[in-house]
């Protein structure tokens, strides 16, 4: 059984829970005990809140299973836990998966990349909208200046959900006379 301090460590994310490992799992059975006692919420209360059962919920609870990923989620939401309100420790992993690759490319055709890979992800927003984040236009960090829709802007501040962007095809630089950002 996990200590006071190693409870206070463990941050109670959709993403945290997902990559969990079997002995922190154990520990979010102290979490759930607590949060499901601040709650006032029973067990029974908690199984048809959540459908997951109440002996799962006990033995959770007393830390004698490790909590599968899918039921920890789905028992935290019953709770009311907000597990995808801060969204940047997952945000900040796949920007570092991304961005080796990214290294790896001739600077030269960085941005026609980039440009390829925008409204794949753009279309990824429309189609499974994060309801809270979607509605904002969507930002670039960063304090880069490029070409869109035929004026220099600076990529903080460009509302990309409607905007064609446009990449060299041929796999040569951008070549802003061909009509290329």
């Amino acid at each position: 059984m996990a200590s006071d301090n190693d409870r206070k460590e463990l941050p109670l994310t959709r993403f945290a829970i997902e990559r969990a490992t079997q002995q922190e799992r154990l520990s979010y059975g102290a979490l759930l005990a607590r949060l499901r006692d601040e709650k006032g919420v029973t067990q029974g209360e908690l199984e048809e809140r959540s459908g997951v059962t109440s002996r799962t919920i006990r033995n959770i609870e007393n830390g004698t299973v490790a909590g599968q990923t899918d039921k920890l989620i789905r028992l935290f939401i019953a709770l009311g836990a907000d597990l995808d309100g801060d969204a940047r420790e997952e945000v900040e992993s796949y920007i570092a998966m991304i961005a080796p690759m990214l290294r790896a490319i001739h600077p030269d055709h960085r941005f026609a990349a980039v440009t390829q890979l925008v409204p794949i992800l753009s279309d990824a927003v429309r189609a499974n909208p994060n309801s809270e984040i979607a509605k904002a236009p969507i930002s670039i960090g960063g304090n880069r200046r490029a070409r869109v829709g035929g004026r220099r802007q600076n990529l903080e501040s460009v509302d990309l959900s409607t905007m064609p962007v446009a990449a060299s095809t041929d796999n040569t630089p951008i070549n802003p006379d061909r009509g290329e950002a």
